[in-house]
């Protein structure tokens, strides 16, 4: 059985009482706490695992829709409004809410709401287990490659790990390499001859400067005189030198 962890926030006492003996009804959900305030809601998000909020709109201080905007990591609750303000039906669920209870409310409603909970919650489950088999079959697969899957970085005195996926481009510094992802720039020591030999397959050389990772390409356009034109995921534009055409022509084919 399913246990759904769930909060209560509330500005007014009786509310409070009369959501958490509706839900007592409930074997399958277990309410951790019943908050008074917004402020209240987002310090123990920040420091609980929770399933579901059934969050009060029009409360002082921070309300519920501010609420709901905090909640931003991957892990974030499911979200019932209760309110008894009918306008901000349409505004709670632009804000991505499971559902919307109008004060006041009863059993019936609210025994609405945990069916399409339970079947939100089933899908999510089901989501992060085919993230988890699809990360160890990853992991499975780098263990067993000859190339080279992930830089070690020292930095500041931390080690940083990168994944060859989440690199766009290579670029020849010197005796370094700059390792370009979507966001970042991160300095490698090592020469760019030397690296090639080393990178999985989906790693073309384009420039005697530059490796592009063709799985980050968006789309290539020729510009003539056997140079192409690269553009990348994070929208980057790279030139390929001339001399490089035959090999583009073959690892893009």
């Amino acid at each position: 059985m399913t246990v759904i962890k769930t909060i209560i926030v509330d500005d007014e006492p009786h509310a409070r009482r009369y959501l958490n003996d509706l839900l007592s009804s409930d074997k399958e959900v277990d309410v951790l706490n019943a908050l008074k305030n917004g402020r209240e809601a987002i310090d123990f998000l920040s420091n609980n695992e929770v399933d579901l909020v059934f969050l009060d709109i029009h409360m002082p201080g921070v309300n519920g829709l501010e609420v709901m905007k905090q909640l931003t990591d991957s892990r974030k609750p499911l979200v019932i409004f209760t309110t008894a303000y009918d306008q901000y039906a349409i505004t709670a669920f632009e804000a991505d809410a499971l559902d919307y209870l109008l004060k006041p409310f009863d059993i019936q409603q609210l025994n609405k709401s945990p069916i399409k909970i339970k079947k939100q919650l089933r899908l999510q489950e089901k989501s992060r287990l085919h993230e988890k088999i699809y990360q160890v079959y990853e992991d499975f697969h780098d263990a067993k490659s000859p190339f080279i899957t992930e830089f070690i970085l020292k930095e500041k005195g931390f080690e940083k790990r990168i994944k060859c996926k989440e690199i766009l481009w290579i670029a020849s510094n010197s005796v370094y390499v700059e390792l370009n992802t979507a966001t970042q720039k991160h300095l490698y020591r090592i020469t760019l001859n030397e690296l090639e030999m080393q990178l999985p397959e989906r790693f073309m050389r384009i420039h005697r400067s530059l490796i592009v990772n063709t799985d980050q390409i968006q789309r290539t356009k020729y510009l003539g005189n056997n140079t192409y034109q690269f553009y990348m995921q994070n929208d980057a534009i790279l030139v390929s030198s001339r001399s490089y055409k035959s090999k583009i022509m073959s690892g893009l084919s």
